[in-house]
């Protein structure tokens, strides 16, 4: 873990939400959300994650900020509106959204199934689709034009370049910058902001276990010499989120990874 660089007060009094955000990036997007003085409410498919999650976040607050949990599934439209009803109720003014919610795997193009691909598809694209438009809804809605709204989407430096066995997800994910670009400029008279954060390797618990090894040989690979942490995504996170006259970015945050 490198050290927080995130702007104490960047975000007081503002209210989040961040979706996949029990564990990994996600999570640690809220820490530092929180961190920068933000309220703060973590959604993911599993609640028992998410408690656990809370309870941790709880022990970073000041006494003054919220951490809130919801439950949702952004596959199934029911439950992404069930989940900006929550946030309506409990938090009624949304300033962030951060739409991170997604998943990949290695699957070679010839190896490729109907299943595997629609699936990636309907998690990382629609998922985003419509949970960001739910949020950009009540932003562009609020009565106070100067409060802050910024929509955060999650992408990945494999839209970026050639990776066998990537091509499901990175289709996805070359999407998604675009769907930023076009709804920044669509966005911006109505004072939303909407920016792509695209991590490089990941020294998240999940990365790690899964072959320390093959992590460790990787990231040595990159130019800086190490893997990214949760800090340096979450710092970002909270730059894009604050920075008001920024919109329709893609912010790389990779060590320099994508650079060969």
């Amino acid at each position: 873990m490198t050290a927080d660089t995130t702007t104490a007060g960047a975000l007081a009094g503002q209210h989040a939400v961040i979706t996949g955000a029990s564990e990994g990036i996600g999570l640690g997007i809220a820490e530092s959300m929180v961190r920068a003085g933000a309220h703060v409410m973590i959604a993911a498919r599993r609640r028992s994650q998410l408690e656990i999650a809370q309870k941790d976040l709880r022990e970073q607050v000041g006494p003054a900020q919220r951490v809130e949990i919801a439950e949702v599934d952004i596959r199934e439209p029911e439950s992404v509106a069930a989940l900006f009803e929550r946030v309506d109720t409990v938090f009624g003014e949304l300033n962030v959204f951060v739409a991170n919610a997604g998943s990949g795997s290695m699957v070679k193009f010839l190896d490729m199934t109907e299943e595997i691909w629609q699936s990636t598809m309907d998690l990382n694209v629609n998922g985003t689709f419509r949970s960001c438009h739910q949020a950009a809804t009540r932003m562009a809605a609020r009565a106070d034009k100067s409060r802050n709204a910024s929509i955060l989407v999650v992408s990945s430096i494999r839209a970026l370049g050639t990776r066998p066995g990537t091509i499901h997800y990175a289709t996805t994910k070359a999407g998604l910058n675009q769907f930023v670009r076009v709804a920044a400029y669509e966005l911006a008279e109505h004072g939303v902001r909407v920016n792509a954060l695209s991590p490089g390797i990941t020294a998240t618990p999940m990365a790690l276990d899964r072959n320390p090894e093959v992590f460790e040989k990787m990231a040595a690979t990159v130019p800086m010499g190490r893997a990214g942490s949760v800090d340096d995504m979450g710092a970002a996170a909270v730059y894009l989120s604050a920075a008001g006259f920024v919109t329709g970015v893609n912010h790389i945050v990779d060590g320099g990874e994508s650079l060969y």
